[in-house]
């Protein structure tokens, strides 16, 4: 229990997608009765999440909705910031704990920084490979994001992130900053684990497929597992099933309709306990990767998994059954993993969750750098 004097105001501004399971992890990791948190929400469905805690322990901010309010609310926070600040002045907190990015908040770090003790969680230090669908898409991103990013990263004295290579590489480029490394917390919630709900674009497949399950990026490398899927029909006596929301980046063949499913939108959680239980291997091509959860949840469910061999991959799952690597960016290579995956007796990966995604090892790692703050 900490002391009077020592509590904490956990801040998630990106509370969607896969900020919200990994800010949903942290918290409940770590939340103790005198502890604050605050959320912007884009809308009212995620407002249930905390209902177990006191009312008065958690602050709502509604994202705005008008697109001048959203553009006002990018550049110039100001009742966001205001609410930080009388939070944090009000219940004498000691350390703002920020956790999903807060890139609204990249030109008043050194304002919170007088204000309190904050801690940044960094999940991206380098920009992820990306395409866009257009010279719009790649400036909003510019400004929007990528810039931001790079500033709050340079500003924020003490920071904490969940790859051992990503901890070297902030290491080299700011010396003078305080890092620390946690494991990545667990992405699975309540909605996944007792989730019943079906994806209808899957209502007439029948029996096992291979599985992406994200947002298609370039950087996840979802065209060398199309392109792979393609070139080698011993792959195709199952579906190929990509599931996430975003561009779709790279030229599709017509002709593998029908072997090829997307399900190409926003997936709710209480889906994924049916779209991952029903698949016989689960690919993570990447290109890059700073830090991720996609393991736990296929580790949670036991799945095999295809992995592209990059340091936070191996770091995290190497030595584990289950798990087939593959040489980064190769196609052949992932196409021949996929087949030894397939081919190989079905060993569950069951022990890397169990490991990696420990509850107490990330509390106890997060006490011991708070208490360093």
């Amino acid at each position: 229990m900490r002391q009077e004097g020592q509590h904490i105001l956990f801040l998630a501004t990106e509370y969607a997608a896969g900020m919200r399971p990994y800010a949903n992890a942290i918290i409940r990791t770590l939340w103790q009765p005198g502890d604050h948190i605050l959320i912007v929400a884009k809308d009212d469905s995620v407002k249930h999440d905390f209902n177990d805690l006191p009312t008065d322990a958690v602050t709502w901010i509604d994202y705005p909705t008008a697109k001048f309010n959203k553009l006002v609310y990018r550049f110039k926070p100001t009742r966001l910031v205001r609410e930080i600040e009388r939070l944090v002045t009000d219940q004498k907190l000691q350390l703002i704990y920020c956790l999903t990015g807060e890139l609204v908040l990249a030109r008043s770090v050194k304002r919170l920084q007088r204000l309190a003790s904050l801690l940044y969680t960094v999940h991206d230090a380098v920009g992820h490979d990306s395409k866009f669908e257009n010279w719009v898409s790649w400036l909003k991103h510019r400004i929007l994001v990528q810039g931001p990013q790079q500033r709050i990263i340079s500003r924020t004295q003490c920071q904490i992130t969940n790859s051992k290579e990503q901890l070297r590489q902030i290491k080299e480029r700011f010396p003078y900053h305080k890092v620390y490394y946690a494991p990545f917390p667990s992405l699975v919630t309540n909605d996944i684990t007792y989730g019943n709900a079906s994806s209808p674009e899957l209502k007439d497949v029948k029996g096992e497929y291979i599985l992406f399950f994200g947002n298609v990026q370039l950087y996840k490398g979802v065209h060398l597992l199309y392109d792979a899927y393609l070139a080698h029909p011993e792959l195709q006596s199952l579906p190929l099933v990509i599931a996430g929301s975003g561009y779709i980046y790279f030229k599709q063949c017509h002709e593998a309709k029908g072997h090829i499913i997307f399900i190409n939108r926003y997936i709710d959680d209480s889906e994924l306990k049916e779209l991952f239980s029903r698949a016989a291997v689960v690919v993570y091509p990447y290109i890059s990767a700073t830090q991720s959860g996609v393991t736990s949840i296929a580790s949670y469910f036991g799945k095999p998994m295809v992995l592209s061999d990059l340091p936070f991959f191996k770091q995290t799952c190497e030595g584990y059954q289950g798990i087939e690597f593959f040489t980064t960016g190769d196609s052949e290579a992932l196409a021949a993993a996929i087949e030894r995956s397939l081919q190989a007796p079905q060993a569950s990966t069951r022990s890397l969750y169990d490991s990696q995604y420990s509850t107490e090892a990330l509390r106890t790692t997060l006490n011991a750098v708070i208490k360093q703050l």
